[in-house]
């Protein structure tokens, strides 16, 4: 049930940062040749999102193990020895994930207490800087998800081949 509520929000979250970021710059391009002129905001919104969908489209290439490393080295070893190269990817790329959170938490603390807006928009800066511990927090539980299911995979194969 976590895991359905989990993918339908990655999900929802990439489809809207992507069209969002579509029609805004969109919008600017209608905007340059109609209006001869720039909306300044359209690229503070675009690259807060671009951070987004990153980070969140991340999550989801661990959940969907599109990642190379998640397969490369744990399919061609066998036993013992895939357990443990499929913990180690798991680990290194939890640790990944954690040094985001915790840094993407430092900034984002850090412009909330100085007051930080954005320069076009005056909006808070720490509102979009929350998309990287955040997309950080779903990309670490993703990497144990998927360090667990691996684990569980790998045992079944062996199961399977004895």
């Amino acid at each position: 049930m976590f895991d359905r509520i989990l993918t339908s929000v990655e999900n929802t979250v990439i489809v809207a940062a992507f069209a969002t970021m579509t029609v805004v710059y969109f919008a600017n391009v209608v905007s340059r040749y109609l209006l001869h002129g720039s909306l300044a905001f359209t690229t503070e919104i675009v690259v807060n999102l671009a951070v987004l969908l990153t980070m969140v489209g991340a999550a989801a290439g661990v959940r969907l193990g599109s990642h190379p490393s998640f397969d490369l080295l744990p399919s061609v070893s066998k036993g013992l020895v895939r357990t443990i190269l499929i913990s180690l990817v798991a680990a290194a790329t939890l640790s990944f994930f954690l040094l985001f959170l915790w840094l993407g938490w430092e900034m984002t603390s850090r412009q909330f207490v100085q007051g930080r807006v954005t320069p076009a928009l005056g909006v808070p800066q720490w509102i979009f800087s929350m998309a990287l511990p955040v997309g950080a927090a779903l990309g670490a539980i993703r990497a144990v998800q998927a360090g667990f299911s691996q684990i569980r995979m790998a045992a079944l194969k062996q199961e399977a081949s004895v």
